[in-house]
């Protein structure tokens, strides 16, 4: 009564929705990025990525063993990526030169084509725009300067300033008269001496002119470019999990105890006819040895059963064939040492795909560890964490796909 009392309330827990103890395994929900279903030569697969903080321990987003749209998925792997994340911005920087001189290609050759940026935690390299370069006057000097002209002033009858214009212009400036040179171009006879009668004024013009010219010169250029300060640290995980049509699922526990319970049946057989056969050959024996037989023979099937019980303690390891999970063999787990191996049972194994059930008393023990799953030369880890299919003081549940085609015969 109780092993069918166990066998409902197992079954009813394989079928029920998963509901979502994500939350409650972790402080902060991580971001979930994506979660896609798909199917990979005949195999179902659901992978979720999720972005984590750096320190996030990666165990707490398994859930292993949920319904989806008619499967159960099983945890097979987590991937690992690390992101090193970094803020960027665009900026402009400006720069200042003094030079005392305004030529181009001078500056030019005076400007850094490129300068470094290091501020607010913000680095990078920013380049020159040429377009941007721009040069004006910073401080200022006066010059002065003498505009001046020469004028000839011919048939003059007496070397006299006053036949002279006193002021000329050039370049829009009024020119003052300064000097004078007379030289004599004709002569005549008056009475006896010969006297110039014609005179050439050379006239010089000039004047001074202050102006205010630039000493110096400050130049302003842009640089502009990309920079950047890094950020937190993230980690992406990519969980796979492997999935099972639910019909499938349903039987697996009964048909794995039906095939059990028929060995134990067999073997009490066996065991009653043996005893019933020696009391039929002992006719001498009294009464009361017969009944003390008797209790011998519930006395050892009840030790067969609890032998039985005690064997089936540890793991039973189905395997995935003809569509349905058959129980291929039960392994014990000590203490200390975690690991499956399927490698004695090779010979019965037919596919990759396995489903492992933990008794609840070697399960308890395994709340929060690892074990390891080994075939061959390929191992691999799967967390021990209670969810709705397995929950504290219940059986462990979990499905596994190992062994490839590399591994069948």
């Amino acid at each position: 009564m109780k092993k069918k009392l166990f066998l409902l309330l197992l079954l009813l827990t394989i079928n029920c929705p998963l509901k979502t103890t994500f939350a409650e395994q972790t402080e902060s929900i991580p971001f979930l990025i994506s979660s896609e279903q798909k199917q990979i030569d005949g195999s179902i697969f659901l992978t979720k990525i999720y972005e984590v903080a750096e320190d996030f321990d990666p165990s707490k987003l398994i859930e292993n063993g949920y319904e989806k749209e008619g499967y159960l998925f099983a945890y097979h792997k987590t991937d690992k990526k690390v992101n090193e994340n970094k803020q960027t911005k665009e900026l402009s920087e400006s720069i200042a030169i003094e030079t005392a001189t305004d030529n181009k290609q001078g500056i030019l050759n005076r400007l850094p084509q490129t300068i470094d940026y290091n501020k607010e935690d913000f680095t990078g390299i920013l380049s020159l725009e040429n377009n941007s370069i721009d040069t004006k006057p910073a401080a200022y000097k006066t010059q002065n300067t003498t505009v001046s002209t020469v004028k000839e002033y011919t048939e003059l009858m007496a070397a006299d300033n006053s036949y002279i214009p006193q002021t000329a212009e050039k370049e829009g400036q009024t020119l003052q008269l300064t000097d004078v040179n007379w030289a004599v171009m004709g002569t005549g006879l008056a009475g006896d001496t010969l006297v110039p009668t014609e005179y050439k004024a050379t006239a010089t013009y000039s004047k001074t002119i202050s102006n205010k010219v630039p000493s110096s010169y400050v130049t302003t250029a842009i640089y502009t470019g990309t920079v950047s300060k890094p950020e937190p640290t993230t980690i992406t995980y990519t969980l796979t999990y492997v999935g099972t049509p639910i019909k499938e699922n349903s039987t697996i526990m009964e048909k794995a105890e039906k095939q059990a319970h028929k060995q134990i049946q067999e073997e009490r057989q066996i065991k009653e006819d043996k005893e019933i056969k020696e009391i039929k050959q002992n006719n001498t024996v009294f009464i009361k040895m017969l009944f003390g037989a008797l209790l011998g023979i519930l006395f050892s099937s009840g030790m067969v059963l609890l032998f039985h019980k005690k064997s089936q303690k540890g793991v039973k390891i189905c395997n995935l064939q003809d569509e349905e999970y058959i129980c291929i063999g039960y392994q014990k787990m000590g203490k200390e040492d975690f690991v499956i191996d399927l490698n004695p049972l090779y010979e019965l194994i037919q596919s990759s795909c396995f489903y492992f059930v933990i008794d609840k008393y070697t399960a308890k023990k395994l709340y929060g560890k690892t074990i390891s799953i080994t075939l061959h030369d390929e191992t691999k880890e799967q967390m021990i964490i209670p969810n709705s299919v397995s929950e504290y003081g219940q059986p462990y549940c979990f499905m596994l796909e190992i062994g490839g085609k590399e591994h069948e015969k």
